[in-house]
């Protein structure tokens, strides 16, 4: 949550100084930090909760995969390890996705869905 609140953060003090027509007179960090908890919270926990729930189901992979190899089950152990490596694909398109989602949540306003 904290990564995404600040990727949302930084995303929205550029946006803000760049479309802004006084650049070197603005305070965009506090009003960067209004909007961002004001509007757009909600956006950073529904991103970081579907990051969340993929790395738990990653994680319940890998306690599985140890259980299968504790009882010498092979090919659940290489079932387990496939699943687990698409997982972790998934997991790496989600959290690009994410990033770029809270970026354009940032310049546009508008949310994450």
């Amino acid at each position: 949550f904290n990564t995404a609140l600040g990727q949302t953060l930084i995303a929205m003090a550029v946006s803000l100084w760049f479309f802004s027509p006084e650049k070197l007179t603005t305070f965009v960090v506090g009003k960067a930090v209004r909007t961002v908890f004001r509007y757009h919270i909600g956006t950073v926990a529904f991103g970081s909760f579907l990051l969340a729930l993929v790395q738990f189901i990653r994680y319940m992979m890998r306690y599985l995969e140890k259980q299968a190899a504790v009882q010498s089950n092979r090919v659940m152990v290489v079932v387990l390890k496939v699943f687990q490596c698409c997982m972790w694909c998934f997991e790496k398109c989600i959290k690009f996705l994410s990033k770029n989602a809270y970026i354009q949540t940032a310049i546009t306003g508008k949310n994450f869905c």
